[in-house]
C-alpha cells in the first residue's frame, strides 16, 4: 500500500527528493521578466506542485532545492541559423552533473533539426511554446517527471531513438484515452461511424459520443483534420488514462 501511495506521490509531482523534503520543479532563465511569467503560469495552472527558478545552472545546483528537483525546465532561443550557445552550456552542465533530473526543453521554434539535437543532447522533452498550450503543457512535464519522452508531432516520426529512456509519445496520446486513441485511428483510415462500433464492438451511439470529444480535444473542425493530426503521429501510440 505505501508504494502504491508513493507511485502516486510521484505521478504528482509530491513524492519526496532525496533530502527527504518534498520534490519540487525547477524553472532555469537569465531573463528576469520572462523567468518570472513563465514561473507564474506554472503555478497558476498547477497550485498543487511546487515551482522554483534561478537565474543559472549554478545558483540552481548551489541551493537546497537541487536535491529535490524532479524535473528541470530550460529555454532555448536558438533558430536553424542561429545557434544558442547559453542554452547549450546549460544543458551540457545539468546533463553531465551526477544525480541529475531529467530536462525539459522549451521554445518557440519548432525546427526538426534544433528538436533532434535537443533530445540528442540529453532533455526527454520540447515543448514548442507556438504550438502548445499549458493543459498540455502540464501533461508533457508530468510525464517526464514519470520516466517518459516527449517529441513534438512534427518531427516524431523522424525523430532519433529517445536515449535509452521510454518511447516518445504524442500529444494525441496526451489527450486521448485508449479507447478514443482506437476510434481516432479507425477514423484516420477512413472507416464510418457504423463501421467503427462493428470493428469495435460498441454502439454507433457510444462512437459519436467518442468522436465528438476527439474533435474536441484534437481542436479538429472535421473527421478529415482528426485524420491528418492522427496519421501524424502514428495513432497506435498508448493513450492517457480517461
Amino acid at each position: 500500500m505505501a508504494t502504491s501511495f508513493r507511485a502516486r506521490l510521484s505521478a504528482l509531482g509530491l513524492a519526496r527528493g532525496s533530502n527527504g523534503s518534498a520534490s519540487c520543479t525547477a524553472l532555469i532563465e537569465d531573463r528576469t521578466f520572462f523567468r518570472e511569467c513563465v514561473l507564474a503560469s506554472l503555478r497558476a495552472n498547477e497550485p498543487e506542485r511546487e515551482f522554483v527558478a534561478f537565474e543559472s545552472v549554478a545558483d540552481w545546483a548551489g541551493s537546497t532545492d537541487a536535491a529535490r528537483t524532479s524535473l528541470l525546465i530550460l529555454w532555448t532561443s536558438a533558430r536553424p541559423a542561429a545557434p544558442d550557445a547559453v542554452f547549450d552550456d546549460r544543458l551540457r552542465q545539468v546533463v553531465e552533473r551526477p544525480g541529475s533530473p531529467p530536462v525539459a526543453v522549451m521554445s518557440d521554434c519548432e525546427d526538426p533539426g534544433l528538436i533532434a539535437q535537443v533530445i540528442a543532447g540529453g532533455a526527454r522533452a520540447f515543448l514548442p511554446t507556438g504550438s502548445m498550450g499549458l493543459a498540455v503543457a502540464s501533461k508533457v512535464l508530468e510525464l517526464v517527471r514519470s520516466g517518459g519522452t516527449f517529441i513534438p508531432a512534427s518531427t516524431l516520426m523522424g525523430a532519433p531513438a529517445s536515449n535509452g529512456h521510454a518511447p516518445a509519445v504524442s500529444e494525441a496520446s496526451l489527450l486521448l484515452s485508449p479507447r478514443q486513441l482506437e476510434v481516432a485511428k479507425a477514423m484516420s483510415m477512413g472507416l464510418s461511424n457504423k463501421m467503427i462500433a462493428h470493428e469495435l464492438a460498441m454502439s454507433e451511439g457510444t462512437v459519436k459520443v467518442h468522436v465528438k470529444h476527439i474533435m474536441r480535444k484534437l481542436n479538429a473542425r472535421n473527421r478529415t483534420e482528426v485524420a491528418i493530426r492522427i496519421r501524424e503521429t502514428d495513432g497506435g501510440l498508448a493513450g492517457a488514462p480517461v
